[in-house]
């Protein structure tokens, strides 16, 4: 008789324990092996990972995979990551430590390197973030625009790097191109009724509006 879902969950949950502990062992010749064991089961699109590298655990090793892989493929409750707390920076943070190619990135940009760490006041290539307008500058008679964000990282990584303050200088062609965006999003907005993140007391905007009639 095979065993219960409950079961093959705790015996998976256990082994997934372990082989965490595992490939954060970087004293240890299977700590890589394991570590690229969980991130092919986290994203198998960025960290693809070559079954024949499990001849290279040890017993109770390759069992605890086998474990986990069976609750990753007969339960699919959830993803491996989420068995732990902030459990996706916990697996980013061993494609870090071990400098783990990430495939997608490297066949989309050509530079598979890991995203270094969070640091505090550091933002990253291709960091998400949300942006608070601070300040609005520009020089008479230019129509340059300086434009002054308080940034935060949009993610798990939003504390450890904290309020990151950015001051842009925006050409006259980009400010043109920014601001019939910014207008045609308002107007597509308002012309389907009323936008969803519109307060109670808000109204359309005259310039989306007079942009929709004209």
């Amino acid at each position: 008789m095979g065993m219960t879902q409950q079961r093959i969950e705790e015996q998976g949950f256990e082994a997934l324990q372990r082989l965490y502990l595992l490939a954060t062992d970087f004293h240890h010749d299977h700590g890589v092996v394991a570590a690229r064991f969980l991130l092919g089961l986290y994203n198998g699109y960025r960290f693809p990972f070559d079954l024949t590298d499990l001849r290279l655990l040890d017993a109770a090793s390759f069992q605890d995979a086998m474990a986990v892989l069976v609750m990753d493929a007969r339960l699919t409750r959830k993803e491996v990551h989420n068995y732990f707390a902030e459990g996706g920076k916990m697996f980013e943070r061993l494609v870090q430590d071990w400098n783990i190619t990430d495939i997608a990135r490297l066949r989309e940009t050509g530079d598979g390197s890991p995203t270094p760490r969070a640091q505090r006041g550091m933002l990253r290539h291709e960091d998400d973030v949300s942006a608070k307008l601070v300040t609005v500058g520009n020089a008479p008679g230019y129509r340059d625009v300086r434009l002054t964000f308080d940034c935060e990282v949009i993610g798990s990584d939003r504390q450890d790097v904290g309020q990151v303050r950015l001051c842009m200088s925006i050409n006259v062609e980009d400010g043109v191109t920014m601001m019939n965006h910014i207008r045609d999003v308002h107007q597509s907005a308002w012309s389907r009724g009323r936008p969803i993140d519109a307060k109670v007391d808000e109204h359309a905007p005259r310039w989306a509006l007079w942009a929709a009639t004209n």
